[in-house]
C-alpha cells in the first residue's frame, strides 16, 4: 500500500508540473525548462512511436540539459543561432563530461560525437516549433533545412579482425562462462548476431516460429523502420548455426514456435573478456553485424541486396559509407588481381 501511495503522488507531481509547464508557455511566460517538461510529457506518452525512438528521443533531450547547463533558464526568443552555433562548439569539444565508472583518466568522456550533437539539435528545434504553436516565438530561427548548424558526421568504418579471429573470440566464449551449459548459449547468441546481420533486440526476438527451414529463411520483425520487418535468407553459416541449436533444444525437451532461438539477450561482458584474451581490440555487438555485412560484401553480394537483408530503408546508401570496407588482408589479396 506504501508503494502504491509514494507512486501515486510521483504521478500526481508529474501531471501537476506538466500542467504548470503548459500554463507558463502558453502565456509567453515560460522558459525552455517548461518547454522541455511539455516534450518529455509528450514522448513519453506517445503511443505511435517505438520503444526505441522512445528512448532515443530522451536521451537527446538529457544530452542538451548535460552540454547546455543553462539551457532550462532560457526564454525561447534566447535560443538564437549564434547561441547554438557556441552550444555546438563546447559540445563538441567538452561532451557530456561523463566518465564510465572504473575507466581511466585517458578514457575520452562521452557524447562528442557529432551524430550526438546533430541529435541534441533536433530536440532544440522541437522546442522551437512548441515556443511557435504557443505564442512565444513569431518563427522558429532553426527552421529550414539548411541551417548551418549540423555538425558533420562521418560513418564510424570499423576496424575488423579477420574471420579466424572472431571464431577464435566465440571459442572462448564458449570456454569461459562459470555457469554449465552457459557459455555455449552465449557463443552461439554471438555468432546467431555475425551470420544473421540482425541488432541486438531483433536477435533476441527472433523464435522458433519466424525460423523456416523448409524456405531457408528467417522472418526479423524489426521495429526501427518498416524496412527492419523482413524475411532475411539464411546464409549457410545460419543455416547450420540454428540446425545445431534446434537439435540441442529437441534433446532438451523440444522448441515450441513461441520459444526463443537464443537464451540470452546480450553478451557485452562476455565479448570484452574474449577479445582481451584473444588479443584483439574490443568489439561490441554492433560491430558483429559489420562482420556480417563486410562479409557478405567481400563474398560479392551487390550492396542493394545486403542493405535489404539487414533492414536499411534507404536501398545500400548508408552500406556505402559504413560497410563498403575491406579488411586489410582481402585488400592486398584483392589487388594481387590488377593486371596493369
Amino acid at each position: 500500500m506504501e508503494i502504491a501511495r509514494r507512486r501515486f503522488a510521483e504521478h500526481k507531481s508529474r501531471v501537476e508540473r506538466t500542467r504548470k509547464a503548459a500554463r507558463a508557455a502558453g502565456t509567453g511566460s515560460g522558459t525552455m525548462h517548461d518547454l522541455l517538461v511539455l516534450l518529455r510529457a509528450q514522448v513519453s506518452n506517445r503511443a505511435d512511436i517505438s520503444p526505441n525512438t522512445r528512448a532515443r528521443t530522451l536521451r537527446e533531450i538529457a544530452y542538451v540539459e548535460k552540454t547546455w547547463p543553462e539551457f532550462p533558464k532560457l526564454r525561447p526568443d534566447e535560443i538564437t543561432r549564434t547561441a547554438v552555433a557556441s552550444w555546438k562548439n563546447r559540445a563538441l569539444k567538452e561532451g557530456t563530461g561523463f566518465r564510465p565508472p572504473g575507466a581511466r583518466e585517458s578514457t575520452p568522456t562521452t557524447g562528442k560525437s557529432p551524430r550526438s550533437f546533430n541529435g541534441g539539435l533536433s530536440v532544440v528545434r522541437q522546442l522551437l516549433d512548441m515556443a511557435v504553436e504557443n505564442g512565444a516565438l513569431h518563427a522558429n530561427p532553426l527552421a529550414g533545412r539548411r541551417i548551418g548548424l549540423r555538425a558533420r558526421d562521418t560513418p564510424r568504418r570499423p576496424i575488423l579482425p579477420s574471420r579466424e579471429k572472431v571464431c577464435e573470440i566465440f571459442a572462448e566464449i564458449e570456454r569461459g562462462s562459470g555457469i554449465a551449459g552457459q557459455g555455449i548459449e552465449v557463443a552461439d547468441f554471438c555468432r546467431g548476431l555475425a551470420v544473421t546481420g540482425c541488432r541486438l533486440q531483433e536477435a533476441a526476438g527472433i523464435q522458433w516460429g519466424h525460423v523456416r527451414f523448409d524456405r531457408g529463411t528467417v522472418v526479423v520483425n524489426g521495429t526501427k523502420t518498416e524496412a527492419s520487418r523482413r524475411e532475411v535468407p539464411m546464409i549457410p553459416a545460419a543455416r547450420a548455426l540454428l540446425e545445431k541449436i534446434r537439435a540441442r533444444r529437441e534433446r532438451a525437451g523440444g522448441a515450441d514456435p513461441a520459444d526463443p532461438v537464443f537464451l540470452v539477450r546480450e553478451a557485452e561482458k562476455s565479448l570484452t573478456r574474449a577479445c582481451k584474451a584473444v588479443g584483439v581490440q574490443r568489439l561490441t555487438h554492433h560491430d558483429l553485424r559489420d562482420v556480417f555485412a563486410t562479409t557478405c560484401i567481400e563474398a560479392g553480394i551487390d550492396i542493394p541486396t545486403v542493405a535489404g537483408w539487414m533492414g536499411h530503408s534507404d536501398g545500400g546508401a548508408l552500406l556505402m559509407k559504413v560497410y563498403a570496407h575491406l579488411r586489410h588482408a582481402h585488400s592486398i589479396e584483392a589487388a594481387a588481381k590488377v593486371v596493369f
